[in-house]
């Protein structure tokens, strides 16, 4: 899964107007399988496709993101990248940036569903893009959730 999902973007440009930028490395889990991402704390936007090898996670970083310090190699971005595997930034408990497939397409993401939301939004691309679409690979995580939700919606019934 992991080679496949690196293989989906192109890891050696960074995301349109977004780098350069300050930020952070944040992870979650979908299906299992721990997904790493750049996150810009300032303007709440994801700097980075979802990434599932640290490697590779801090690789990009050390391209395409910096910290208020400047720019950094790749070990100083890898200590970041496994700190993000214990910890967030964005949340208090883990259940909160993991999701499955099944709980996305039925919606009932539990304590998940508030950052969720909140990923999306800071996920999906700016001028010159379709209303609603999201930046790089992030449609691994908001395509099961839009199907359940277009689902519900056919159905009548509400979360």
């Amino acid at each position: 899964m992991d080679e496949t999902l690196n293989e989906t973007v192109d890891l050696t440009a960074g995301l349109p107007g977004r780098t350069g930028a300050i930020g952070g490395i944040e992870s979650l889990v979908l299906d299992g399988r721990r997904l790493f991402f750049g996150f810009d704390f300032t303007s709440d936007q994801v700097l980075s496709p979802l990434i599932g090898d640290p490697a590779a996670m801090a690789r990009f970083a050390a391209r395409h993101m910096r910290q208020r310090t400047g720019a950094h190699d790749e070990p100083y971005w890898a200590a970041l990248v496994g700190a993000s595997v214990d910890g967030s930034d964005l949340v208090w408990r883990d259940e909160q940036r993991a999701f499955t497939t099944a709980t996305l397409e039925t919606g009932d993401t539990g304590a998940a569903h508030g950052h969720l939301l909140y990923l999306l939004d800071a996920a999906t691309a700016g001028d010159g893009h379709p209303p609603g679409s999201t930046v790089a690979n992030w449609d691994l995580l908001f395509a099961p959730y839009a199907r359940g939700a277009g689902r519900t919606a056919r159905d009548g019934n509400s979360r």
